[in-house]
């Protein structure tokens, strides 16, 4: 009975993977040092990018998972940050459902 469930399990995992995609697509308009030249870290923009993101597919903000280095403390380790706040919230939320819904509203653009 075992090795007929495991069995059973190994066609639904197979059958579960082979449903599902993937497309990887490269960004080539800029780079880390283009934010960090407008005064943004790299990594804070990826993480609030994701909350947008998520935000529009979802119709609801997610908190993003980061893993941190705390290695130059003592006995240092990876930990957890989450990147949800009230800041990003408002942020995330002004940047709206659809990009470019408000493209050419100059005061919408300054907002944000």
């Amino acid at each position: 009975k075992v090795k007929n469930n495991i069995s059973i399990a190994s066609v639904d995992f197979n059958n579960l993977i082979s449903s599902h995609s993937l497309h990887v697509q490269s960004f080539h308009g800029y780079g880390s040092n283009y934010i960090k030249k407008a005064g943004y870290s790299p990594d804070a923009y990826v993480q609030i990018a994701i909350q947008v993101a998520v935000y529009r597919l979802f119709q609801k903000q997610a908190a993003t998972y980061e893993a941190t280095q705390t290695r130059i403390f003592m006995h240092g380790r990876t930990e957890t940050t989450r990147t949800l706040s009230l800041a990003s919230e408002k942020f995330v939320k002004k940047m709206g459902l659809r990009p470019l819904q408000d493209e050419n509203n100059e005061e919408s653009r300054k907002e944000k």
